[in-house]
């Protein structure tokens, strides 16, 4: 029951009819018995500056998180940034202090390493393909790399994109082996769709599946439909799949954690 008391989260996107957050927050708020609801608000770039203005003064607002396409726009209206936001240049989370000032974070690559040791796959040592190097493909490369991948593939059809992301993964990691094309005898044990190729039913694959080995394991961060067109052929081809909404649920303690930092010790949350 939302009354004068309860505290609110805004999930800004530009469209958000696919995002599944909230109904995840708002699940681990009623569970614990937690006065806070997560509430989706559409909001086009042109409008991003002025609704964390309106943030600013929203007194009964915990923050917000943040989805496509905003995620690296809204660094710049930040005040304050964890080092995973400076190393990746992208905010998935900001949290509210009392005086309005705005501090972000970025949980993406947390999640999709969550996650996929929840799906029993260790990155330590592995050779991936990431495809994708926006600001959720930013903080899954960063992800991977502090997670141990022996060997970081990051593939964009915007040249520039990739470019100024390898750049900054190898000022931030210049021990990491990271590069922005395989040669044909590349062999990923694991493959990212960080693009929003394959959302809301887009039959379109993020690359052919032809291509990689049959024990590749196939993870996409599409939140809706959860098995997109190209995990579902990766799985009739016999692929191990990872869902955009296990990402998800991987994410949602460290999402709650930036919001409510006295949650950080509540194991339900993490559940």
């Amino acid at each position: 029951m939302i009354s004068g008391t309860t505290a609110f989260v805004a999930m800004l996107g530009h469209p958000v009819h696919q995002v599944r957050t909230p109904a995840a927050f708002n699940a681990w708020a009623q569970q614990r018995n937690v006065d806070a609801v997560m509430i989706a608000i559409d909001v086009a770039p042109a409008s991003l500056a002025t609704t964390l203005t309106a943030l600013r003064g929203w007194q009964n607002c915990l923050g917000a998180v943040v989805t496509y396409p905003h995620k690296q726009a809204v660094v710049a209206e930040l005040d304050s940034l964890t080092d995973a936001v400076r190393i990746v240049g992208a905010a998935n989370v900001i949290r509210r202090m009392a005086d309005g000032h705005l501090h972000g974070g970025m949980t993406d690559g947390l999640g999709m390493v969550t996650a996929l040791r929840n799906n029993g796959f260790d990155p330590t040592g592995r050779a991936v393909r990431l495809i994708g190097a926006g600001g959720a493909g930013s903080a899954i490369a960063l992800a991977l790399l502090d997670a141990g991948v022996a060997r970081l593939v990051v593939d964009d059809i915007d040249a520039d994109r990739r470019s100024q992301l390898l750049a900054r993964l190898h000022a931030a990691r210049p021990e990491a082996v990271v590069a922005g094309a395989a040669d044909k005898d590349f062999a990923p044990a694991l493959v990212v769709n960080a693009t929003p190729v394959g959302m809301n039913g887009d039959p379109a694959y993020p690359i052919p599946l032809d291509a990689l080995p049959p024990s590749c394991l196939v993870a996409d961060i599409v939140p809706t439909p959860a098995v997109t067109d190209w995990l579902a052929a990766a799985r009739q081809r016999g692929h191990p799949i990872q869902t955009g909404p296990e990402m998800i649920a991987g994410q949602l303690p460290a999402l709650i954690t930036h919001l409510l930092p006295d949650a950080a010790d509540d194991v339900a949350c993490r559940g």
